[in-house]
């Protein structure tokens, strides 16, 4: 065979396998890419959707409201929580001090943002690291903590999964000091709840820090991330976090009438959106919590809480009783009298409640018949106080569910919107406008 032959053969047979090839590969390659983007995001997908929410008592632990509570999902940002349990046990064993310089490494200045800005071979004190932490959530600044404990992040790793395991929190495991995305690192809400209660009872001479709002470094203002600081009534910690596996997480705590309750919300789909739901989660926790008693409800998870409350849109304008001289009470007694009867009246306006429902089985009914009346009268309910009373008929024990303190106009604007949605709602007069209002029938 000469070379012209040869080379022709040769080009022919390349050709061939050339055409082959590409017909092979057009039909592998969209299945290669599937099964490659399903290997790289289904630890991301499997759990992205994930949604948990869970309320305790601060002191006893005692769930008061939870929803798939045991899911796992990446904590982002929540993983500072661990790393400053562990700063906070280093201060008080002596092997930190508030005002001690620590390093910058390179690997702490390298971190994605959100971030202080740190740079390499600067020093930061560590209290500038902690307050970092809980008002930008600055993982420079958590990295610079766990080196300082642990030598290295991996090695402070590892210490953040022993001590999380002493607390028992079973479904908990953390790759690093900040929360930065990575498939291995997970937890769930419950697990999140039992840290941040160890946090309050543990160490309450730091706990101040989680109030922090915002802090001046180096001259720059650092504002926080958690908005329902000064915005919800009691609430005075904790932490938010947020990777885009894991959505928008938050942890808040509150106190009211000296008792605390500890919420986790995971997975929310906007900051936004998560916010409501802790104020929500958080409104239900005390409802049952002070069960019995009165419950002052903001109703935030409904309305911004700079709104004005409907009834003093609609307040009637104060009438002035004109009073001639010539029309002058009779005595002493009978204008005492008539000026009692004033005053009773002025108490009885805004003494109406109502009554929603009948007697509700068990505390998950009341209470959902709660949030079933503050988002269908949300306006009229702002500000309202809410009250879940013992009901025991027939040997059957439930729970009543009452709205006191309103005015007339109030009580039957919600009793009115309730009706449409089916609700039994009854409107009741306040105690002392019956009796005088019987008095003055007799």
């Amino acid at each position: 065979m000469d070379a012209g032959k040869a080379g022709a053969l040769a080009r022919d047979l390349n050709l061939h396998m050339s055409a082959s090839s590409s017909r092979l590969f057009a039909w592998l390659a969209p299945v290669l890419i599937a099964v490659g983007v399903a290997i790289i995001l289904s630890p991301v997908r499997a759990m992205a959707l994930v949604h948990e929410s869970i309320v305790v008592d601060a002191a006893t632990g005692r769930v008061l409201e939870s929803h798939n509570a045991d899911a796992e999902t990446y904590p982002a940002s929540l993983t500072k929580l661990m790393t400053l349990y562990l700063t906070f046990a280093a201060l008080a064993h002596g092997k930190l001090k508030l005002d001690q310089r620590l390093p910058v490494s390179v690997h702490a200045a390298a971190q994605s943002p959100t971030k202080l800005g740190l740079r390499p071979g600067e020093t930061i004190t560590v209290r500038s690291a902690i307050l970092g932490i809980v008002t930008r959530s600055a993982n420079d600044a958590a990295v610079v903590l766990g080196e300082a404990l642990g030598g290295n992040e991996t090695n402070f790793a590892q210490m953040m999964n022993a001590e999380a395991q002493r607390l028992g929190m079973k479904r908990t495991r953390f790759e690093n000091a900040s929360g930065l995305p990575n498939p291995e690192q997970k937890t769930t809400a419950r697990d999140m709840a039992t840290l941040a209660r160890a946090l309050i009872r543990t160490f309450p001479q730091y706990y101040h820090f989680f109030s922090v709002r915002e802090f001046d470094f180096h001259g720059q203002i650092i504002p926080g991330h958690d908005h329902l600081l000064g915005n919800y009534p009691g609430c005075d910690g904790m932490k938010t976090g947020f990777i885009r596996a894991s959505g928008y997480n938050l942890v808040s705590s509150a106190v009211r009438d000296g008792h605390r309750v500890v919420g986790v919300v995971l997975g929310g789909k906007t900051y936004a959106r998560r916010d409501r739901e802790m104020r929500h989660l958080l409104n239900v926790a005390f409802a049952e919590e002070l069960h019995g008693a009165v419950v002052p409800v903001t109703l935030a998870s409904t309305i911004e809480p700079s709104s004005t409350p409907v009834e003093a849109e609609h307040r009637a304008p104060e009438r002035r009783e004109v009073v001639h001289p010539a029309l002058k009470a009779k005595s002493v007694r009978e204008a005492a009298a008539s000026r009692w009867n004033r005053e009773v009246v002025a108490r009885a306006s805004r003494g109406y409640s109502i009554r929603i429902g009948g007697a509700f089985r068990t505390l998950r009914h009341a209470r959902w018949a709660m949030h079933s009346a503050i988002r269908t009268a949300p306006r009229e309910l702002h500000g309202a106080r809410f009250k879940l009373v013992h009901h025991e008929q027939r040997g059957r024990r439930g729970y009543i569910l009452q709205v006191i303190d309103l005015s007339e106009w109030r009580a039957r604007q919600v009793c009115r919107k309730l009706k449409r949605r089916r609700f039994d709602c009854e409107v009741r007069e306040p105690l002392s406008a019956r009796s005088l209002s019987a008095s003055q029938d007799g």
